[in-house]
């Protein structure tokens, strides 16, 4: 793709306006030069300790209207303060001008902010969409940028329940991701009753469409590298079953599958970047719907690890779905590190707000992991509190354990319960994106609707896992 900096001075743009912004470039100083040094004195009066920017209008010999950006450079800057740069002058131009030009020194970071920010799900729109500024760079294609992943995991909230059921969605996956190099195992509600899903399938089982789960194995790493597993809720609409949640707002639960989107988005990044990595992603693909087949408050199911469940709330179905994939990924897969992704609980969403999602762990050091990959992506996690006296909450009186834990905590008890499913040598984190999963307002890389949450984490977890020892923390071996 042509680049500014490749042009001639006296060539025309294809535009009638345009944006460049300039980054340290051969294109900066013949602009520079040909204000006499302003635009170079201009920026050097502030690179100590600012993110300042200066615009200088210019009429090239064309009379074509461009407008230059310098971008000032700190010693702070992070590869996220990067992607917000690309997202934030992408927003500020983009009904202004055709065309935005990047400087092809420009961090890449600057590029995948500013795709991330021109993101949109329009579909449906029958007329026409007002159009958007388009991007000019340098050719990325042999670094990294996590747009496009992005972008499919945006894709798979953003559709509505009618479209992206269980079914659907694992046909997405399969094509998607085969042919990255993943291998995609499909299993369908026969196949599930056969091996023994119960709890999954108790979700279900009130919808007139199947259940599936989805694995997706990407085993690039050396045979005695340790492998990562990447859990997701995927509950393509959840009407909260027969504890039916209010009608107002429940649209928004077609993005109850948030969690296995990030999982689906990074397993795409994963394999697109080619990691030298052994990653397995599992996500279970319910409805949650309330017919006269639907499970019923009261009802007791046997998981597949055997253990009991009591459900006194079909709405906390959720860890259901985890329950059952957390036991067969370990069961067959015998992974040294877990993460799992849910918009599990309201309860987190009460706490932190939508400004980040819950984590919750049995290991300290793969929490700090996990949260130093989510900083690399712009994604913040707060470590939540957990402990016995939650866990016991969950007991039942006439089964091993309740899908609730009562009125209080509820984010917590939620995590208790997913760890009681969880080998506890095993270094297991549980994410609780129920705020994050969706937005409602603009931010610079992240237009309103479907974030993508998650996916940017992931992928910088799985790239910087060294394969080190993960110690479980005392206090979780009860």
């Amino acid at each position: 793709m042509e680049r500014p900096g490749e042009r001639e001075m006296n060539k025309t743009y294809e535009s009638k306006s345009a944006i460049i912004l300039l980054y340290e470039s051969d294109e900066f100083k013949k602009l520079d030069k040909k204000l006499n040094g302003q635009l170079d004195s201009m920026c050097i009066a502030n690179t100590i300790d600012t993110k300042e920017d200066f615009d200088v209008e210019m009429t090239y010999p064309s009379k074509v209207n461009t407008r230059a950006i310098c971008v000032v450079k700190t010693d702070k800057d992070s590869d996220n303060d990067w992607r917000n740069i690309g997202g934030k002058y992408y927003n500020k131009y983009k009904e202004q001008v055709d065309h935005v030009y990047y400087d092809d020194d420009m961090p890449k970071e600057v590029y995948d902010g500013a795709m991330l920010a021109k993101y949109s799900f329009s579909k449906y729109k029958t007329k026409d969409v007002l159009s958007m500024a388009e991007i000019h760079v340098k050719d990325y294609d042999t670094v990294e940028n996590l747009h496009e992943s992005i972008y499919f995991a945006r894709d798979l909230v953003s559709e509505p329940g009618n479209v992206l059921y269980p079914a659907e969605y694992a046909k997405r996956i399969n094509e998607n991701l085969s042919p990255l190099g993943v291998t995609v195992k499909i299993y369908h509600q026969a196949q599930l009753e056969e091996m023994g899903l119960k709890l999954l399938l108790s979700v279900g089982q009130g919808s007139d469409k199947d259940s599936y789960v989805v694995v997706m194995e990407y085993m690039k790493g050396k045979e005695k590298d340790d492998t990562v597993a990447l859990v997701g809720k995927g509950v393509t609409f959840d009407t909260g079953g027969i504890s039916i949640k209010p009608g107002r707002n429940m649209g928004d639960m077609k993005y109850d599958m948030g969690g296995s989107a990030a999982v689906v988005g990074a397993m795409h990044a994963i394999a697109t970047h080619k990691l030298k990595k052994n990653i397995v992603g599992i996500v279970g693909l319910v409805e949650n719907m309330p017919d006269g087949t639907a499970i019923k408050p009261g009802d007791i199911v046997t998981s597949l690890s055997g253990l009991t469940v009591e459900n006194l709330n079909t709405d906390a179905e959720g860890r259901l779905v985890l329950a059952d994939i957390l036991t067969y990924v370990q069961n067959e897969y015998n992974p040294s590190m877990i993460v799992d992704l849910a918009t599990l609980t309201g309860a987190i969403v009460a706490t932190l707000g939508h400004e980040m999602a819950g984590l919750f762990t049995n290991s300290t050091k793969w929490g700090a992991e996990i949260m130093s990959a989510g900083e690399d992506a712009g994604e913040k996690y707060f470590r939540m509190p957990m402990g016995e006296n939650w866990n016991k909450m969950t007991d039942s009186k006439i089964a091993d354990m309740q899908n609730i834990g009562g009125p209080y905590g509820g984010s917590t008890t939620a995590a208790e319960f997913l760890y009681r499913f969880i080998d506890k040598e095993t270094a297991w984190a549980h994410l609780d994106i129920a705020g994050m999963a969706w937005n409602e307002k603009v931010k610079d890389t992240v237009p309103v609707g479907a974030v993508g949450f998650g996916v940017g984490t992931l992928y910088q977890l799985v790239k910087q896992n060294s394969n080190s020892e993960f110690a479980i923390d005392k206090s979780m071996k009860y």
